[in-house]
This record gives C-alpha cells, sequence and structure tokens, in this order.
C-alpha cells in the first residue's frame, strides 16, 4: 500500500451551484438592509454570514491531517476494469472526516466516497483502476474533496503521490487455446508428463493425457473424461512462441498463458532471443505476464 499524506496547507474553494444561490440572496439581502435600514434585514443577514462561516470554517477543518493508502489489485490487465481498495484513514483526536471524495488524477480513474470515517477510525471503499495500454502505468497525483457540511463550497487538495503500477497485456483467444500445435502469432507446443506428487485437483481429458491417468469415479458422474493433477504438475508442457504479427500478437500470447496455467499445464514462453522454461505456480505465472507486459511497443496485428 502507498501511504499518502497530504500537506499542512490551504485548500483549493470553489463555490457550488447552491453556494452560487446563497451568495447571491446575501449579496440581495446586503443592498437591501443598506438601502432600508431595516434591523431585521440585518438580523436575517447576519445569521446568513455566519452560517457561511461556519461552512468554512468545517469544511477546511473536514480534510485536515486526513492519509490515503492505495491497495492495488493484485492483477490488472489492459482495457479491463480491476479492483482494489482506496483506503482513508483520520489520524485526528476528534472531529470525523465527513463526505470526503478520493479520486486519482492521472491514472487508473479511479474515484470512490467515503461516508464517515470517525476520529482515530480508518474506512476503506472499493476502488476500480482501467488502464488503456499494457506496460508501466504511472500514477501522480489522488484528489481528496468534500462539499461537507452544507454543500455551498467544494474544498479540495491535490497531492502528489508517485507511484508505478505493472498492466499485463489485455488477453486475447490465441490460435492454440484449444492446446496442440496450433498456427499463427501465438502457438502453443504441448508434451504431456506424468504425474508425481500429492493429488491437487482434476482436469478434463486432452488428447496425449495417459489412461491410467483417468480418474473413472469422478468421470462416470460428471460423463467427462477427467484425469488427476498432482503436485509439481499440470496437464502438459506448453511453450507459447510469440509471432511478429504486432501487438496482437502480444494479446495472444496473453491469452494462452493463462489459458493453459489455469488448466495446470506447465507454462514457457518463447520471445525470439528469449526464453522461459516451462514451469508452475503463480510466481511463475507472474513471471510471464510480465515478460509480455514489458516487451517494446509494436505495430497492430
Amino acid at each position: 500500500m502507498a501511504r499518502i499524506r497530504p500537506p499542512d496547507s490551504w485548500n483549493a474553494v470553489l463555490p457550488t451551484l447552491a453556494g452560487v444561490w446563497y451568495m447571491l440572496v446575501l449579496i440581495g439581502l446586503t443592498i437591501g438592509a443598506v438601502n432600508t435600514g431595516n434591523n431585521l434585514v440585518y438580523v436575517v443577514l447576519a445569521a446568513l454570514l455566519a452560517v457561511l462561516v461556519v461552512n468554512n470554517v468545517l469544511a477546511e477543518w473536514n480534510l485536515r491531517a486526513l492519509i490515503v493508502r492505495r491497495a492495488l489489485p493484485a492483477e490488472l490487465f489492459a482495457g479491463e476494469p480491476a479492483t482494489g481498495r482506496l483506503v482513508l484513514e483520520n489520524p485526528r483526536r476528534f472531529g470525523g472526516a465527513w463526505r470526503v471524495e478520493v479520486e486519482e488524477r492521472d491514472g487508473g480513474r479511479a474515484h470512490v466516497r467515503f461516508g464517515r470515517v470517525a476520529a482515530g477510525a480508518t474506512g476503506e471503499e472499493p476502488a476500480t483502476w482501467t488502464f488503456p495500454a499494457r506496460g508501466e502505468a504511472r500514477f501522480s497525483r489522488v484528489r481528496i474533496a468534500s462539499r461537507f457540511p452544507f454543500g455551498l463550497i467544494r474544498r479540495w487538495r491535490d497531492l502528489e503521490v508517485p507511484g508505478v503500477l505493472l498492466v499485463y497485456p489485455k488477453p486475447e483467444r490465441g490460435n492454440a487455446a484449444d492446446g496442440g500445435m496450433g498456427i499463427g502469432d501465438a502457438t502453443a507446443i504441448r508434451a504431456s508428463r506424468e504425474g508425481v506428487g500429492e493429488l491437487v485437483g482434476m482436469r478434463a481429458y486432452a488428447p496425449g493425457d495417459p489412461v491410467r491417468r483417468i480418474h473413472w469415479p469422478t468421470s462416470a458422474r460428471s460423463n467427462v473424461p477427467m484425469v488427476t493433477l498432482r503436485a509439481a504438475e499440470g496437464g502438459g508442457d506448453v511453450v507459447v512462441r510469440l509471432g511478429p504479427a504486432g501487438e496482437g500478437s502480444i494479446r495472444r500470447a496473453c491469452g494462452e498463458v493463462l489459458l493453459h496455467t489455469r488448466r495446470g499445464d506447465a507454462v514457457g514462453l518463447d520471445i525470439g532471443d528469449d526464453r522461459i522454461a516451462p514451469r508452475t505456480g503463480a510466481a511463475h505465472r507472474r513471471r510471464l505476464l510480465t515478460a509480455l507486459a514489458l516487451l517494446p511497443a509494436r505495430g497492430n496485428g
């Protein structure tokens, strides 16, 4: 989580539509009080000015000393919304934070609203980030804003919050999506392996799987041949080859990696001069996706 503490400075201010009408009423009452000298008009004017003063004091205090943290999604693919959390902490000894908005200004378009965060408490809300392209996405500013207490004035401050998030390519179905050799930009080469280790799950039978690995009771119940998956092995060894046909080949390769890792295959990646050997596991999956995300930009294809 990135921890963000706003500097001790005054907030930016802009009247809302309700605030504009409120100011017009004040101006009208001021002119009327001066022209008529009516004490009752002065009393009403004084009451409205007192409300405006109270509004400004409470609104300024409302955003003071607040801390924002990002809990970013574990995986984010280009063009697809991914949900994490924005956390708002109120470290003040007294005085809750009311109706606070937190918005990403330069990346991801995340925007959330907090109803109330009590003094000394922390609130969190789900936030959705979306980036259009793969690669390193850089965060810059976060804005905290509020119209508390009466909705007459909107106060905000922009915080410089540098950060970097890796965005994986948008996955597309490749030509080898069913396993086998496949042809095209992202081909998968598959080799079956023997199962070793303890049982960790099952998957549908694929051509080339040893018959002795079929789990007959489960197959009979589901009417689909099912084979056992054991620790340190999946359905087979798969090497995803990246073709030369632009960004489309990277998206299809990403789709192949996701497909085969979900099936339990040990997946490798062949990127021209660079080759990653087939392995299993979440860390290896992220390594493959990271390699695809950081490839130099290509033309469309």
